[in-house]
């Protein structure tokens, strides 16, 4: 049985010219990275080409790779900047919103609750069903592993306009489980 290559030694390949090395990180990493695109683009043909252009731009910065921690995560993130930044090229932009105070109404133990019950495909096709800032908050708050004040950063919103659209995508998210099991409470 063949030892896996580190990412580490994957690089030094790639530093030395050696394509095993840059088709086994390809490899490695673009059905994740592609994911996680996609979950933003909602676009499979420029979800492929931002993939593209993600992982030339990273082999392209070779002198960068001594910087990196996480391999996995820094193409991740290159990723979702690269489409974010398509998103708005197409005009697709980000309306802020009014930085409202959030207030608690109790109800969210309940909609953490039904979220936990409902299938995941139920889950998945109700956040489909988002469009715009909402749906970018979610997927990059709940499936990028982003804290609202990355989030915020990488759309170019304020914290509390996160939290805010964070929390009425959820609301809308609760709604359509909660039709979709015909429940009354």
């Amino acid at each position: 049985m063949r030892n896996q290559l580190s990412d580490k030694d994957l690089l030094a390949m790639c530093q030395t010219g050696n394509e095993s090395g840059f088709s086994q990180l390809y490899h490695r990493y673009a059905k994740r990275i592609f994911n996680s695109i996609y979950r933003i683009l909602g676009n499979q043909e420029e979800s492929e080409d931002v993939l593209q252009e993600t992982f030339v731009d990273f082999f392209s910065r070779s002198d960068k790779w001594h910087n990196v921690l996480s391999l996995e995560a820094w193409l991740r993130r290159m990723g979702v900047n690269k489409a974010i930044s398509l998103l708005r090229k197409n005009k697709q932009y980000f309306t802020p919103v009014d930085d409202l105070e959030i207030q608690d109404n109790g109800d969210d133990e309940l909609l953490e609750k039904e979220w936990r019950e409902c299938r995941l495909t139920d889950l998945e096709q109700a956040i489909d069903q988002l469009t715009g800032v909402p749906k970018m908050v979610i997927n990059l708050y709940l499936f990028e592993n982003m804290s609202h004040d990355e989030v915020a950063e990488a759309l170019g919103m304020t914290a509390v306009a996160v939290r805010s659209q964070y929390h009425r995508a959820k609301k809308k998210i609760y709604e359509q489980l909660k039709e979709r099991y015909n429940y009354a409470g």
